[in-house]
């Protein structure tokens, strides 16, 4: 779920429910006050009164003041991994399906601010944004999604400027014109359509036919035409990070060569791993450029399967979703190793493959680069023998994940091996593949 630790998106009066699988240690804390397992829901509160109950998630001193189902304040102290590994969002905000609205309303702010600056050359502000956006949507508006997408125009025009102005019919990946297109790519390659083309924003000149796209039995074609099309200034699609007050943006072309990029200006070399040590739940793998591979389960599941992604360090966003047909095809052709997926762990035939595969990465790597919450393998052991079941089974699945990078790679060539991992890294998450797609990336 999305933070509510020192989120000012969640304030006073927002719901959260206790999670149906909790660790044991939780789960006796709050027996004592008869909160029970994905039913107790809890309120929101910013009231300073003195808390009637306290109770620690973590050890540590940040903390969120929450109203329990029998009117008692309850002063909970945690991580932000701590909040997230105990609560769901309940109702409202928050929710999955509230998630997505975010998503829609960050996407449609982009549009009106692209499009009224570059055919009426206008600058828009927050409250003529609102008038434009879908009436149901408008309390999802923020002034800093605003000022976030005028950082975007800005980033497009320092390349840009001059160019797709005028007649232009602006969308949403696949909702009118781009559908065809993508439903195309994914007969063609069993690609997902971010897997293919991630660009959030389509702009197609107004009359332009999409015909050739949704005929195509060849995606190097299609890939070809794309290119061509933009440098004709027909058509492109545009990736969209938030870009939050204080941050730096980018602008990247993604793909435009038909010849694929294999070195980048970046040191891949491993700088550290940061290991959730309460809920073995995520580990981001961070190379000294600040590029990292974050493997770890969405916040709105509840199961095993591991999601891969491309990160930088700080920027508040990813650099895209890790294709997950690849990564293990990849690993094992390198390695000689299959990863650990699919269906729900025997413990009994994991577990000791899993506990062996951690004590080599500590055997490999000082413990401070590993987690800040653990301080040794045995260390680590303990904090495992407490865990819930539930909590092995994850563990047993990402550090199959965490294996290749942090022992396999530098088991078999060292700095260079992991450096290069990374850098198939890096162009997996941008889609620079053999079937990946041009789009313009503008975030930070």
């Amino acid at each position: 779920m999305a933070n509510i630790l020192n989120n000012p998106s969640y304030g006073e009066g927002h719901q959260v429910i206790l999670k149906e699988k909790l660790s044991d240690k939780i789960v006796i804390d709050f027996k004592k006050y008869n909160y029970l397992a994905g039913k107790t829901v809890f309120t929101m509160t910013k009231k300073t009164a003195s808390p009637q109950i306290q109770l620690f998630l973590s050890n540590e001193k940040s903390f969120v003041n929450l109203i329990d189902d029998k009117k008692r304040i309850v002063k909970f102290f945690g991580s932000g991994s701590a909040f997230n590994s105990t609560f769901n969002h309940f109702g409202g905000k928050g929710s999955k399906s509230d998630t997505t609205k975010l998503t829609e309303v960050k996407e449609l702010i982009s549009i009106n601010v692209f499009q009224q600056f570059l055919k009426f050359n206008k600058k828009i502000d927050f409250e003529f944004v609102n008038k434009l956006l879908p009436s149901n949507l408008r309390e999802y508006n923020k002034k800093e999604f605003v000022d976030g997408s005028h950082k975007q125009l800005s980033l497009w025009l320092s390349k840009e400027k001059g160019r797709f102005k005028g007649g232009y019919h602006y969308e949403r990946q696949m909702d009118n014109l781009t559908k065809g297109m993508y439903d195309n790519v994914k007969k063609l390659t069993g690609l997902q359509k971010d897997n293919w083309n991630p660009g959030d924003m389509w702009l197609i000149k107004n009359g332009f036919k999409m015909d050739k796209y949704e005929k195509s039995g060849n995606i190097s074609d299609i890939n070809k035409m794309l290119i061509q099309d933009y440098n004709k200034q027909n058509l492109v699609g545009i990736s969209l990070k938030q870009i939050n007050p204080n941050q730096a943006g980018r602008i990247d072309y993604i793909n435009l060569s038909t010849i694929k990029k294999k070195e980048v200006d970046f040191d891949f070399k491993f700088s550290e791993c940061d290991f959730t040590a309460d809920t073995f739940k995520n580990a981001i793998i961070y190379s000294t450029s600040g590029f990292g591979v974050r493997m770890g389960f969405k916040a709105s599941t509840e199961n095993y399967g591991v999601y891969l992604e491309g990160r930088f360090k700080g920027a508040g966003s990813q650099v895209g979703g890790m294709d997950a047909k690849k990564i293990p095809d990849e690993i094992q052709k390198r390695y000689n190793y299959v990863l650990r997926k699919g269906g729900t762990p025997d413990l009994k035939k994991e577990q000791p493959l899993a506990l062996e595969e951690m004590k080599k990465i500590y055997k490999r790597h000082p413990a401070n680069k590993i987690s800040n919450g653990i301080s040794d393998y045995k260390d680590f052991l303990k904090k495992y023998e407490k865990a819930p079941n539930f909590q092995k089974g994850r563990f047993c699945r990402i550090v199959s994940f965490m294996y290749p990078y942090l022992e396999l790679a530098f088991a078999k060539g060292g700095e260079k091996e992991f450096k290069d991992l990374m850098n198939w890294s890096f162009h997996l998450s941008k889609k620079e593949t053999a079937f990946g797609g041009f789009y313009i990336f503008l975030g930070p």
